[in-house]
């Protein structure tokens, strides 16, 4: 059995970037109606670019092919609509939780680390254990980076995910980049001897 061919796969990436870029114009759009971008201050519009930008890749994977079996979309959907204000941004606090986390977890390590390697009684882990545990820390990992990853699926399942997940977030990059160029450009174009600095 053969896969689909490459022109198929070219045409449907195109059709999604289309989608992706119609959805992302139409989020920032409303967006800017909700709360004023000159209104906000720029880490506050990074945000609301990030979260247009998430919103309208999770809305076009949803679209595509009636959205398949990931779970991720659905994921990113449910959070777009249970936050309810649009320019709203949650990123600073949510970052710090983490650093905050993965300090305590860093602590907790050495200390453990500490008190096994002091004590006799402990006994060496075989390489099948050690293995066995960095794979279920890996997984917990990706669990936490993938949207709706936290839900209960197998591992197989969980690496289907991820793969959807980057293969779509690679497509909203070249949208974003083509968007940052066209904006760039007519920048350019518009006034010319501002955009190179001389007044």
């Amino acid at each position: 059995m053969r896969g689909p061919s490459a022109a198929g796969i070219s045409q449907s990436a195109m059709a999604f970037k289309r989608d992706l870029l119609k959805n992302l114009l139409r989020g920032l759009r409303a967006r800017a109606e909700a709360c004023s971008f000159d209104a906000m201050s720029i880490q506050e519009r990074k945000c609301a670019v990030k979260r247009s930008a998430d919103e309208a890749m999770a809305a076009a994977r949803d679209a595509a092919a009636g959205g398949g079996r990931a779970r991720w979309p659905k994921a990113i959907l449910a959070a777009a609509a249970s936050s309810g204000i649009p320019g709203t941004c949650k990123a600073r606090r949510g970052r710090c939780k983490r650093v905050v986390r993965r300090c305590a977890g860093a602590r907790r390590m050495r200390r453990g680390f500490c008190a096994a390697a002091g004590s006799s009684a402990v006994a060496a882990a075989t390489s099948s254990d050690v293995a066995r545990r960095l794979v279920r820390r890996r997984t917990m990992a990706l669990r936490k980076v993938i949207p709706g990853g936290d839900a209960a699926m197998d591992e197989a399942a969980l690496l289907r995910e991820a793969m959807d997940y980057v293969v779509h977030l690679r497509a909203q990059v070249d949208v974003l980049r083509r968007v940052s160029a066209d904006v760039q450009r007519s920048a350019f174009h518009r006034d010319p001897a501002q955009s190179m600095g001389e007044s």
